[in-house]
């Protein structure tokens, strides 16, 4: 997390520990004998520490959304033969990213960054596979998941979901669209189109929910969420949860500067990138730690307290080492 200069911050961390300066080259050299996994694999802990903490739910469920976004990469020979060049560009190079998140208390549970050439749906199958489904995980998709194929492995993997779809793209929400009806349930026998691109290819039962925005656009939502235990209005509701991630991204990009990248090697972006989700994860520890206690003090408050994350990021930097060592 290298936000000065790999040298700058070198320096810096080798004094908190009491010992001598190194060269930058002497630290990169170095950087590289640790295999990347270490830091993914220190995600998996903190994943283990999450566990262990009573977190929010709404209505019962603990809510996760998914969503992917992209990373500028430093202009390198090694970075551009890995993850190839942008088509708008002679030399840049971009990583297509994807986080499984908690909307509730900021955690990651899974992360995932790859080359371009990976789609979204591919990183999103990737990291349901290491999170075992719950009764009680209630997945928020946007319209870039709202396929046949997704909708499909999500029932037959037992996973409640809620998947917003595009009005316009397959010829189920063209149907759907085309039905009064604005909350129903119906069934979604896939084209031949869909049936190749799915493990499984018999018709399935979801339930339709379509609701006009103040933009007078219709939002089509498909789950298999049951009317009785959620209305209309309440999945209006769940969809804007779903923001939540949106959220995270900001975090990961603007505000910690993930691609200021201090490296020009495959393995230098993929250390750098976990090393910032466990960043991330380690304030949303420290904030679900906190919250009993903010709880109590702010108990004859009318308004809510939460968290300066930005602050809180900044404070968990400046004190890496002494948390750690």
């Amino acid at each position: 997390m290298f936000k000065s200069s790999a040298d700058f911050d070198t320096v810096d961390v080798l004094k908190q520990l009491g010992k001598k300066p190194v060269t930058e080259s002497a630290f990169s050299q170095a950087r590289y004998k640790i295999d990347w996994q270490f830091f993914a694999d220190l995600c998996t802990i903190s994943s283990e520490t999450y566990q262990e903490f009573a977190t929010p739910r709404w209505k019962g469920y603990r809510i996760l959304a998914g969503d992917g976004s992209t990373l500028n990469l430093p202009a390198s020979k090694q970075i551009r033969g890995f993850f190839g060049i942008d088509s708008s560009s002679k030399k840049a190079s971009l990583a297509r990213i994807f986080l499984l998140y908690d909307v509730n208390t900021g955690f990651t549970l899974q992360a995932r960054l790859g080359r371009m050439s990976t789609g979204e749906s591919g990183l999103l199958d990737d990291c349901l596979s290491k999170t075992p489904a719950r009764q009680d995980d209630l997945l928020v998709l946007d319209r870039n998941f709202g396929y046949f194929h997704n909708v499909n492995a999500m029932v037959n993997e037992g996973r409640a979901f809620c998947i917003r779809m595009s009005t316009k793209t397959t010829n189920f929400a063209k149907q759907v669209m085309a039905d009064e009806r604005m909350d129903f349930i119906t069934e979604w026998a896939p084209s031949k189109k869909e049936q190749e691109t799915s493990k499984r290819n018999a018709p399935i039962q979801v339930r339709v929910t379509k609701t006009v925005l103040n933009t007078g656009v219709t939002e089509l939502l498909v789950s298999n969420l049951e009317s009785s235990e959620f209305c209309t209005a309440e999945m209006v509701q769940l969809y804007k949860m779903r923001w939540g991630v949106e959220e995270g991204i900001k975090n990961l990009k603007p505000k910690m500067k993930v691609e200021q990248f201090g490296c020009r090697k495959p393995e230098g972006i993929y250390q750098e990138f976990f090393a910032h989700i466990l960043a991330m994860n380690m304030v949303s520890l420290a904030g679900m730690a906190a919250a009993k206690s903010i709880k109590k003090t702010m108990k004859k408050r009318k308004l809510a307290y939460k968290y300066n994350w930005k602050n809180a990021y900044l404070s968990l930097r400046s004190s890496i080492v002494a948390l750690w060592y």
